[in-house]
């Protein structure tokens, strides 16, 4: 079987280091992609190192690791993760995701998405989807929709997600049919 060619993710854009997190995700996919997930520790730092870009050397020579630190592809990440990535406002991230409402013109699947990614840095636990579900139904613009819902006692995050993508197809397929 041949084998397939991935290339790597962009370098790092390190005037923007609020994109590590997303950076770091797409060098993961391509480190096991690519099968250098399976190479050595210093394999793997030298790759990691290249793909960043320049300006990861110094970086990288500043964290002041012992050789043998130098070979763990773990430890590296962890200190470029220690780097790059701030403490996040847990309450600030909670207000951004709550007040987040469905904006005009968005479709249902991106109002999705951006709770989605909103409630990444929430801390809510357990309480995750039910708070994605209740975001949903309080804030997609169709009022009625969300009426209709909030007396379903025994709604999922699935089942709201499965009705509000029914309801926004439905309106476009009516929308169609008046023309």
């Amino acid at each position: 079987m041949a084998a397939l060619h991935i290339n790597p993710p962009e370098n790092f854009t390190f005037s923007t280091p609020c994109n590590w997190s997303k950076w770091k995700m797409r060098f993961e996919r391509y480190r096991i992609a690519s099968g250098l997930s399976t190479k050595t520790g210093n394999e793997q730092v030298n790759s990691l190192l290249h793909i960043m870009g320049e300006q990861a050397e110094d970086i990288f020579s500043s964290f002041g690791l012992s050789e043998t630190e130098q070979d763990d592809f773990d430890i590296v990440l962890k200190k470029f993760n220690d780097h790059f990535v701030v403490k996040k406002n847990t309450i600030f991230e909670r207000a951004q995701f709550n007040k987040r409402v469905q904006l005009d013109g968005e479709s249902v699947n991106t109002f999705i998405t951006a709770l989605y990614t909103l409630s990444e840095h929430c801390e809510y636990g357990i309480l995750h989807d039910e708070l994605i579900r209740d975001r949903i139904v309080v804030g997609i613009r169709d009022k009625n929709l969300s009426e209709k819902l909030q007396l379903d006692a025994d709604l999922t995050l699935t089942k709201v997600i499965e009705r509000v993508r029914l309801s926004e197809v439905i309106k476009e397929q009516q929308e169609k049919l008046i023309e």
